[in-house]
Formats: structure tokens, C-alpha cells, sequence
């Protein structure tokens, strides 16, 4: 047997300082899943492709066709303005995809630094971003956010910027408990005791290896986003008109509800649709993760002390 350098044979390896890289589970979902995220994955390619295969119009106006059924030109039937509804949701899933994407990275983006605040500096931000967050989840639901968007004004930015600017406390829980776990890893200590600067501690090494639990957190949050999306679109303080989004067809087709009712039940199936198979493909993920990283994700609690 050959000796490698520095080892004598039969010598047993030294123990590496990094830990293995967390792995996403995707291979292993269940059969429900796999349902969920081929619906959510055909979702995604309608709002892409539909409106450039679908030739009428979202914003087409034809008043003579006001309020028709369905038809071979219109298979949903047309709008109170004569704009074709199977557009409109093309187009509408585009909007409301696309800000739940955008809210779940803005608060994952806040909510890490300032879980990475909290984890690796010292006591006085910790104690002050852990009170800050207690006060924030100790609000009810979506009231913070229909506050900010009222005092902002009505508009999709002002939404989607009040949305992240409230959403992030949860997240910041997670994501400091599993600074915490990495912070006390063997490689972690020896960077700093090399004296690594922490922004490239977190980047370079903590958070690659939290990686995994992210983004099963994010696609757990995702369903709710687009709950609280919908909801404040249909107060009309998201998108606004002529511009469609999922939300705000509901609103818009609420006063046809007994005389056209597939104009406000379309629009809130594909709401119940998508967001249910992003929470099956959540809990799907979360199942096949490790049963620890599958708890705390689930829990959002933190370790006790530093």
C-alpha cells in the first residue's frame, strides 16, 4: 500500500472540517408530489406560453360581445367589456406568479441578513431584531400589509413592497436557528479563528450548506404569498384596471355572480389550483428532507442560547 503524504499506513483519515452539502430531495417526493409540481410546472408554461400562442387580446375591447358565453372563438366567454376571459388568465397568472416570486425572495433575502445579523454578531442585534420580530408575528395576518398598502397607495409595487416588508419575521426564525446550527460547526470556528471576515463566512460556507431547508421553506411559503396577493388584489390594492390578475377577476366578475358566475369562479379556481399544488409540492419536499431539517422548518423554532 502506497503512504500518502503526512500519513503513516493504516492510519485513519483525519475528519474533514466542512460538512457534506445538503442535497435537495426533489428525487424522492412522493406520488403526490410529483402530481403537484407537474401541475404547478403546467401553471408556469401557461402563463409563458399562453398569451403568445392565444391570439385574442387581454385588453381587446369588443362591446358588442359583452358578457358572452362560452364559444369557439371565446372558450371562457368574454368579460363586462367583451375581453376574452381565457387571455385574461394567461395573462393574470403571469402577474400573480411572478409577484409571489418576487415577495418570497425579497423576504428571504430580508429575513436572512437579519437572521445572519442576529446569529453571528452580537448580543445587542440579536436582542433587538428578535423583539422586532415577536412584535411583527404578534399581528394578525395580512392587516400589517393592508395597512402599508393603504398608507402607500394602491399599486402592485406598493403591494408587492408591503407584502415582503411584513412576510419576513417567520422566515428570519428559520433562518437563524439554522445560522446557529452551522455557527458552531468545526469549519465556521476555524474561519473564524483564521479571522474570515462574517459577511464571507455566511456566503461562502454557511449558506450553501443551508441551501436545502431555504428552498423548502420558500416553496411552503409560496402558496400562502399567493393567498395574500389574491386577497389584497381583491380589495383592489394590488393590480390595477385594465391590467388583469387573478385577484382582481374575482372582484371584477362578483357582480355577475348569479347571472355569469364562471367569471368569478374560474379565476378563484386557478387561484385554489396553483396554491394547492405549490403546499402539496411543499409538504412533499419537507417530508423527503431530513426529519430534523423537516421540524424546524415546520416548527420555526429556534435553539436556546447562543
Amino acid at each position: 500500500m502506497v503512504a500518502v503524504a503526512g500519513r503513516r499506513p493504516g492510519q485513519p483519515r483525519p475528519a474533514r472540517l466542512a460538512p457534506r452539502r445538503i442535497s435537495l430531495p426533489g428525487r424522492h417526493l412522493s406520488l403526490i408530489g410529483r402530481v403537484a409540481l407537474s401541475v404547478l410546472l403546467a401553471v408556469v408554461l401557461a402563463a409563458v406560453l399562453g398569451p403568445l400562442l392565444w391570439r385574442p387580446g387581454p385588453l381587446q375591447q369588443h362591446i358588442a360581445l359583452r358578457l358572452q358565453g362560452s364559444s369557439w372563438a371565446h372558450p371562457l366567454g368574454t368579460d363586462t367589456f367583451g375581453r376574452d376571459i381565457l387571455a385574461r388568465l394567461f395573462v393574470g397568472a403571469r402577474w400573480s406568479l411572478t409577484g409571489a416570486a418576487i415577495v418570497c425572495l425579497g423576504t428571504n433575502l430580508l429575513g436572512f441578513v437579519l437572521a445572519a445579523f442576529a446569529a453571528l454578531g452580537n448580543r445587542f442585534f440579536d436582542t433587538v431584531i428578535g423583539r422586532l420580530t415577536e412584535a411583527l408575528l404578534a399581528l394578525p395576518g395580512i392587516v400589517p400589509a393592508l395597512a402599508l398598502t393603504a398608507v402607500l397607495g394602491p399599486s402592485f409595487p406598493n403591494l408587492l413592497l408591503a407584502l415582503i416588508v411584513t412576510s419576513w419575521p417567520s422566515n428570519a426564525r428559520v433562518y437563524r436557528s439554522l445560522i446557529l446550527r452551522e455557527r458552531s460547526a468545526p469549519y465556521v470556528e476555524g474561519a473564524l479563528a483564521l479571522g474570515a471576515p462574517r459577511a464571507r463566512i455566511v456566503v461562502r460556507h454557511i449558506l450553501p450548506n443551508i441551501l436545502g431547508p431555504v428552498t423548502v421553506l420558500t416553496t411552503a411559503n409560496l402558496g400562502g404569498v399567493m393567498l395574500s396577493l389574491a386577497s389584497l388584489s381583491f380589495l383592489g390594492l394590488g393590480m390595477q384596471p385594465p391590467t388583469p390578475e387573478w385577484g382582481r377577476m374575482v372582484n371584477e366578475g362578483r357582480p355577475y355572480f348569479q347571472q355569469l358566475p364562471w367569471q368569478m369562479i374560474i379565476p378563484g379556481l386557478c387561484i385554489a389550483i396553483t396554491v394547492l399544488s405549490v403546499n402539496l409540492t411543499g409538504d412533499s419536499l419537507r417530508d423527503a428532507a431530513a426529519p430534523e431539517t423537516a421540524a424546524r422548518v415546520r416548527i420555526g423554532t429556534t435553539p436556546r442560547g447562543r
